[in-house]
């Protein structure tokens, strides 16, 4: 027996309970689908930006902490006690002893957590902070230890200390270049072994989660910090972290350690080339997946019982109706046009459907009226309808920037106290605030630029370092009435496809000039541009929305470029609107056209 077969031997109500409960559970579970895929997603993005955010702060202050070691040795390689032992062909116990001083008054007017100090001369005659131990081979062990003098900085990673004083402990070492300051002559290197009490302090601050953690490890895979210590200065795959595969620089996954799910991230590090890594559990970020997939769970057993008690119940009262309207249209079809439906009052589709054909029967010429008057109400509604779209396409505002600073802020106040929250929750508020108001269908140009401003302030914060913005805007035009809520869109588009897939680096520009009697308000970004076929296929779309507009038949739902010139162009026709310009690999300029009219 066919399906078809099967399906026509049933009856309505069992069809209808069937259709009904195919369509819920299938819906449920397609929603429990893609929720659970594009949760894991947006917990994978926000977690990257986290901890790219916390990374970065971490490098900068190990930048920073290495600066000021190796400027606090400036006094101690340009004494003359220092310069002379490395200068010298020959030298005495005494002068060995006077450099012993030196070193060892710099180390008492310093950085506590040293733990050794050598100074290395070109010939690799080396002296101690604490005892001149005359063998070399006592240091033989170091990895320092041989290298030939070099001019440039060089930082270790993490390795035991194998002499006397420091033995057994994890160091890192610092090589500093000592120059003859007379005659700017390389003459040897300051080896200076340095615990990790600092940049324990340092990560330990910068935590993840209730259980998350950093870690540091070099390129050629020892561990160069870990907050289990035992580890520090051990090869990665001797320890549980051999399992792990670090991302690189512009991704994180989620991958296995220690039986559950971990997201894992990665940062290298400017000043010393190591890989800075974090570590969280999913669980931790996704706190609400697996409430998710309960309440899935239970909105589909409660859909299923409902449709198997309700449906039954409410067939006949569908099916019942229709009958009785069958039989009537039938005498329709013989001519008879004095039947009449038993009227009930009521607003569902039946009962409607049942008023109706009591009206076509009997008041056929009285629809012809009413047709006249429904075609001159039809004619103020479309009035009122572009009025409607206007506000409702302003009240499409994409969520992006309110989510990522709320991510930023959340994250930068869980990680440090720091008073950028202040200025950054002031901004969002006046940003929020400018979006939500719609007293006003045009404001001066003026307060656009205010707002914008706010909204740049905040993406500088994200992005301290490299992001840049420009005005270059005249005073006689900051006074033009525009539309309200153009430039911000645009700004954010520019953001997101030409600076954030870039870490921050790049530069917005946003200008104005006349041209005539219009007015053009520029972005420019120094983005990759805009591919060919997706310029043409935006090209395209903004083409369609202005003949759309200008027949009435707009049915605008998008958002950003395509937003601001559907307003655009109902607020001003189609000689106005956006274009837009890319120049591939150099970046992209968005042009905003709107007639000259000053307060």
């Amino acid at each position: 027996m066919s399906n078809n077969t099967f399906l026509r031997k049933l009856s309505i109500r069992t069809k209808m309970v069937l259709a009904f409960l195919s369509v819920s559970v299938l819906s449920v579970l397609l929603l429990g689908l893609f929720s659970n895929y594009y949760y894991s997603r947006a917990a994978e993005k926000e977690f990257f930006t986290i901890s790219n955010e916390a990374t970065a702060r971490l490098n900068y202050h190990l930048d920073y902490y290495y600066q000021q070691l190796r400027e606090s040795t400036h006094s101690l390689i340009q004494n003359d006690i220092v310069q002379d032992w490395l200068t010298s062909q020959t030298y005495t116990n005494a002068d060995v002893q006077n450099v012993e001083k030196e070193m060892r008054r710099y180390l008492a007017l310093n950085y506590s957590e040293i733990q050794g100090m050598f100074l290395i001369s070109k010939s690799n005659h080396i002296v101690s902070m604490a005892q001149y131990f005359g063998k070399l081979d006592r240091f033989a062990d170091e990895p320092w230890f041989g290298a030939p003098v070099s001019p440039r900085v060089l930082i270790l990673p993490t390795h035991t200390a194998k002499y006397e004083g420091a033995y057994g402990r994890p160091v890192m070492s610092l090589l500093l270049p000592i120059y003859n300051k007379e005659t700017i002559e390389l003459i040897g290197t300051l080896a200076v072994d340095i615990s990790l009490q600092e940049i324990d302090r340092s990560f330990k601050v910068s935590k993840l989660g209730d259980s998350g953690f950093f870690f540091m490890v070099a390129d050629n895979g020892s561990i160069v910090y870990h907050p289990k210590e035992e580890w520090n200065g051990q090869p990665m795959s001797q320890t549980e972290l051999g399992s792990l595969k670090i991302p690189d620089n512009t991704e994180a996954s989620i991958q296995q350690f220690r039986g559950n799910d971990y997201l894992i991230g990665s940062s290298r590090s400017p000043v010393t080339g190591w890989r800075i890594v974090s570590l969280v559990p999913f669980s931790e970020v996704a706190v609400g997946l697996s409430s998710a997939r309960f309440s899935m769970l239970w909105v589909l057993g409660i859909i299923t019982l409902l449709v198997m008690l309700v449906v039954p119940l409410l067939s006949s009262r569908f099916v019942n109706p229709i009958l009785t309207l069958r039989g009537l249209m039938r005498q329709v079809s013989k001519g008879d046009l004095s039947v009449q439906t038993e009227s009930v009052p009521g607003q569902d589709e039946l009962q409607q459907l049942f008023h109706s054909f009591n009206v076509m029967v009997k008041r056929l010429d009285e629809l012809i009226v009413t047709n006249s008057r429904l075609q001159m109400k039809e004619m103020q509604a479309l009035l009122k309808q572009k009025e409607t779209l206007i506000k409702a396409l302003q009240n499409q505002i994409n969520p992006h920037l309110l989510y990522n600073t709320l991510g930023i802020i959340s994250s930068m106040a869980y990680l440090e106290n720091v008073p950028v929250i202040e200025r950054m929750a002031r901004n969002l508020s006046d940003v929020y605030r400018y979006t939500a108001k719609f007293t006003e269908m045009e404001v001066k140009l003026e307060d656009e630029l205010r707002q914008l401003r706010k909204y740049l302030d905040i993406i500088h914060v994200r992005f301290p370092k490299h992001f840049q913005s420009r005005f270059s805007i005249n005073e006689k035009f900051i006074s033009c009435r525009v539309v309200k809520f153009i430039l911000q869109p645009i700004v954010e588009n520019a953001v997101k496809y030409a600076i954030e897939p870039r870490g921050g680096e790049g530069v917005v520009i946003i200008s104005a000039y006349d041209e005539g009697s219009d007015l053009v308000i520029e972005v420019a970004d120094n983005g990759p541009g805009i591919e060919e076929q997706e310029l043409l296929r935006i090209t395209g779309q903004i083409e369609e929305i202005s003949a759309a507009l200008e027949q009435n038949e707009a049915q605008q739902d998008s958002l950003g470029i395509a937003n601001v010139h559907a307003r655009l162009v109902l607020q001003y026709g189609n000689a106005y609107g956006v274009k837009l310009t890319s120049f591939p690999g150099w970046g992209a300029v968005v042009s905003i056209r709107i007639p000259i009219h000053l307060e």
